[in-house]
């Protein structure tokens, strides 16, 4: 007969077996995370802020800036995989939990990552700020990266998601790298391969970040002559770019150094002779007014054009209005949507603030001899992305309209939640712009003081904007050159 106790002793032994696995396991996760913390804590003090300092330095070229970029997340990857070395020789645990003591971490990276996401509607545009705060505290080392991605890539959620993946990444070799057999071959020769393929990418990146620091550039304008520019918002892209090719700083560089206003007091600066020249839309009767009485007549040369459009949430069933349509709900002789083809609800209807670009545009040239109604002051928007996030942040009934000008509303403050409508059958778009059939075609002015002698570099900027290079990179920031 059998004895009753090897009855129960297997499955003692059993979920023995599964809490040795557990509680190492465990253990090394929050090691893991111990770790990270403390990583994050001590290179964002003593490394971080010194390398934002190097990437946006004078002498250093794109090619430089992306290279440091690469190097960067190339050590910091080091750092974890020896981390993970360090793990495998003293746990205890097999190769895969070991690697498995980083899940837990990268789920919150995830989970943060996708927070910041879908808050900032598809649009990591503000790193460090709003909804992907937590996510930029989370990854702290990264921040030197981030913070200068935007002038590079369109699609920085993606390297936001690598960012969460890089330190569990660097783990997981470190680990599978020292759990690689040691000895191989008859000879029994150790077996360094890894070693040399660090050592050998470890040098090729610093060959070329050298090479790359050595080549030399010939700015049209040298940095320290840049004429002070300022001007609209949906012109700082633009504006960017062509501080990056005249002076041939890096457009990393370029996106910290230059800074613009709205363009109410881009006109009050180029007024009070605070700036040489501004990118804006056309002035208010009020900036005018201010001109006049101060004795200045300024210039205006159309170097583009853009579109003034239309937005509602994308669950609006409206996707065109007539241009007396939007001059009657503006006016407010209409009210609900189901005057204009919609559902039964009324017509939230957002106003900018007095002379800001947009608003300009609206009462100058789409309502003409018609006068807007007054808005509520919670349906006066004081910035220019906020009118978009308005449309698209609008409670469930999805009845809010708003304005804004194509470029920016396309590119720069993109929301998936927001769609265009067309005017008079016609949609915003590049081919409708450049052919003027779109009803509200606006223009893009470079204003300089008129009668003043302008500084040769003043005068080297102007000539460029209306050169070939010049309106080629007005066309790739989304504006349509004049006469191309």
């Amino acid at each position: 007969m059998s004895d009753p106790k090897g009855v129960i002793t297997e499955p003692e032994t059993g979920t023995s077996m599964r809490l040795a696995w557990f509680w190492p396991w465990l253990g090394g996760t929050f090691m893991f995370g111990l770790f990270s913390v403390m990583f994050n804590v001590i290179w964002s003090m003593a490394v971080a802020s010194n390398v934002q300092i190097l990437l946006r330095r004078e002498d250093v070229t794109d090619t430089a800036v992306i290279v440091m970029m690469i190097l960067y997340a190339w050590i910091v990857g080091l750092i974890f995989a020896a981390y993970g070395v360090w793990s495998a020789r003293t746990s205890s645990l097999h190769k895969l939990p070991l690697m498995l003591t980083g899940l837990l971490s990268l789920l919150c990276g995830l989970g943060l990552w996708m927070v910041g996401l879908q808050g900032s509607g598809g649009q990591p545009s503000e790193v460090w700020g709003g909804s992907w705060q937590l996510f930029s505290i989370y990854h702290a080392w990264a921040e030197p990266v981030l913070e200068v991605l935007e002038p590079y890539t369109q699609h920085g959620e993606i390297w936001f998601l690598l960012t969460a993946l890089l330190p569990i990444a660097g783990m997981v070799v470190g680990v599978g790298v020292d759990r690689y057999p040691a000895v191989t071959g008859e000879n029994g020769k150790e077996d360094h391969r890894w070693q040399w393929v660090v050592a050998a990418m470890s040098a090729a990146l610093v060959i070329v970040l050298t090479i790359a620091l050595m080549l030399p550039h010939r700015p049209l304008i040298a940095e320290r002559d840049f004429p002070v520019v300022d001007g609209a918002t949906a012109a700082i892209p633009f504006a960017q770019d062509m501080l990056h090719e005249l002076t041939g700083m890096s457009k990393a560089r370029a996106a910290h150094e230059l800074r613009f206003n709205t363009t109410h007091q881009a006109y009050v600066n180029l007024i009070d002779k605070k700036a040489d020249l501004i990118l804006v839309a056309g002035p208010s009767d009020g900036e005018l007014q201010l001109a006049k009485s101060q004795g200045v007549k300024m210039k205006l040369t159309p170097i583009g054009r853009d579109a003034f459009i239309f937005l509602v949430h994308m669950d609006n069933p409206v996707h065109n209005l007539s241009s007396k349509q939007i001059r009657r709900i503006y006016e407010g002789s209409i009210h609900n949507w189901s005057e204009v083809g919609g559902k039964d609800q009324p017509i939230v209807a957002y106003q900018r603030e007095e002379n800001s670009g947009s608003q300009t545009y609206m009462q100058k040239k789409v309502m003409a001899d018609h006068d807007m109604a007054e808005p509520p002051r919670e349906r006066t928007i004081g910035i220019m992305g906020g009118m978009i996030n308005a449309v698209a942040d609008f409670n469930k009934d999805h009845n809010a309209l708003g304005y804004s000008f194509y470029y920016f509303a396309n590119v720069m403050h993109k929301r998936q939640e927001v769609k265009f409508l067309s005017i008079d059958g016609m949609m915003p778009n590049k081919e409708h712009i450049r052919s003027q059939q779109y009803p509200f075609t606006a223009q893009l002015f470079v204003v300089t003081r008129e009668g003043e002698r302008s500084s040769p570099s003043v005068q080297r900027l102007l000539q460029w904007l209306q050169s070939e290079e010049g309106k080629r990179i007005i066309e790739k920031d989304g504006f349509v050159p004049i006469n191309p």
